[in-house]
């Protein structure tokens, strides 16, 4: 396995959970097949990158766990205080 970019937030249990409620609270399935169930991969910090996006905006991977998906790759857009401590941001 590669080495972890440096742009890229690993989360922990506790924040992949957060997510994942933040997910089930906005109604969040799978456009490819309207799974409403995911595993949270790493979040990348959107605030430098876009200048329409807000100064705590992550983008958090998201992959959805039905096995017969056909585009099971997908993200969601969080403010940093909806899944990370103040501490945690690199």
């Amino acid at each position: 396995m590669g080495a972890i970019r440096p742009e890229l937030t690993v989360l922990t249990g506790e924040q992949k959970h957060r997510v994942l409620e933040q997910v089930g609270r906005k109604h969040g399935s799978c456009r490819a097949c309207g799974g409403d169930t995911f595993a949270v991969g790493d979040a990348l910090y959107l605030g430098f990158l876009f200048l329409s996006e807000d100064s705590d905006a992550y983008m958090v991977a998201l992959s959805c766990t039905n096995p017969a998906c056909s585009a099971p790759h997908t993200g969601v857009r969080l403010p940093e205080s909806e899944f990370l401590s103040p501490a945690v941001r690199t």
